[in-house]
């Protein structure tokens, strides 16, 4: 079967799986979400139970799981194991809880073999004054006693962001998304997620919702503390990318295209236009994209291009090599792309 570009249709997470989520996903952006307490979209998702499902062409109504099995590396390129990568787009009316996740050693010794979960988030809307908890100010005895305390927050280091910041979350950084902002976040395809803190809120039954303090401690990095990322501005053909991220699991970019821009091939990419535009590929063959549709790249898919002027997000697996030989020097301003970053 011939591969085509897949116009992907989320599965979303909402009601009680989400209670600090809202509407804002139908509000700012048009979809379709089932209900006002709708937290997550997971664009691009093979997990199991929580799959992705392709809109179009011939796989159309198939889940991502199955898709995968159809096409293998020519979809994903070479893979070992699980599907690598989940795209959401989250809405966060109240604060989310205060989080960690384990690298891939942690989590495949103690979580039956799942993947670890270093992600990143792009800030789509935001508030005034808004800010968010990223890494703390504390040594990890002090963050112990400061747990043993019940002093958590006081260790916290805070961050204002604004809408268009970019943030790096690699496994064991202490985070937490405040109240009223919606991201976009590519990560790596785990669900596993230690809960430091709630912020003394009880669930919907009346009860507070389970901590994992023993397995937080274990996992988090004290040391991280890192900046608000402003990648490395590429012009090219068709407009200009900035390059965020390429550490070992995923690459994160913005593209600014301005004509008939050619994306990289021989990757694995999701695509997610911030304003419509239209993909090409192939002898001639063309789709219109609207705002905030993600459509899957297959990674075997050749001579693929965005044409109009639009502001577009695209991740997706990473070709180091490639990107460390067209930046040289510039590399280390990439995330993850050099042995001095996490």
């Amino acid at each position: 079967m011939q591969l085509y570009p897949l116009l992907m249709n989320p599965h979303y997470r909402h009601g009680n799986q989400t209670p600090w989520g809202g509407s804002e996903l139908r509000d700012l952006y048009q979809r379709r979400i089932p209900d006002d307490r709708t937290g997550e979209s997971l664009e691009v998702s093979a997990l199991p139970g929580m799959a992705s499902t392709v809109m179009n062409g011939a796989l159309s109504g198939m889940s991502l799981i199955d898709a995968i099995a159809q096409w293998g590396d020519g979809l994903t390129g070479p893979m070992k194991g699980a599907f690598p990568l989940l795209l959401k787009l989250i809405d966060a009316r109240e604060q989310l809880s205060l989080q960690v996740h384990p690298g891939d050693d942690y989590a495949g010794a103690h979580e039956n073999g799942k993947l670890g979960k270093t992600e990143a988030w792009v800030l789509l809307n935001a508030p005034k004054d808004a800010r968010l908890v990223y890494g703390v100010n504390a040594t990890r005895e002090q963050l112990a006693k400061a747990v043993a305390d019940g002093q958590l927050e006081s260790a916290l280091r805070y961050v204002p962001v604004q809408a268009g910041d970019v943030l790096y979350i690699p496994h064991g950084m202490v985070h937490a998304l405040g109240d009223g902002i919606q991201i976009y976040e590519i990560q790596q395809s785990s669900d596993v997620t230690y809960r430091f803190w709630d912020w003394g809120r009880v669930g919907l039954d009346g009860q507070p919702r389970q901590l994992h303090m023993e397995q937080a401690l274990d996992v988090t990095d004290p040391d991280l503390r890192l900046d608000k990322l402003q990648g490395v501005q590429l012009p090219t053909e068709g407009g200009e990318m900035t390059i965020y991220i390429a550490d070992a699991h995923f690459a994160l970019w913005r593209l600014a295209v301005d004509g008939t821009m050619p994306l990289p091939s021989g990757q694995m990419l999701f695509v997610t236009p911030l304003t419509p535009c239209e993909l090409c590929w192939g002898d001639g063959q063309r789709m219109q994209l609207g705002m905030m549709q993600t459509v899957l790249i297959p990674a075997a898919l050749k001579e693929v291009s965005l044409v109009g002027q639009a502001d577009v997000l695209m991740s997706g697996t990473p070709d180091q090599d490639a990107l460390r030989n067209q930046l040289g020097a510039r590399a280390s301003e990439v995330a993850g792309l050099t042995d001095e970053q996490k």
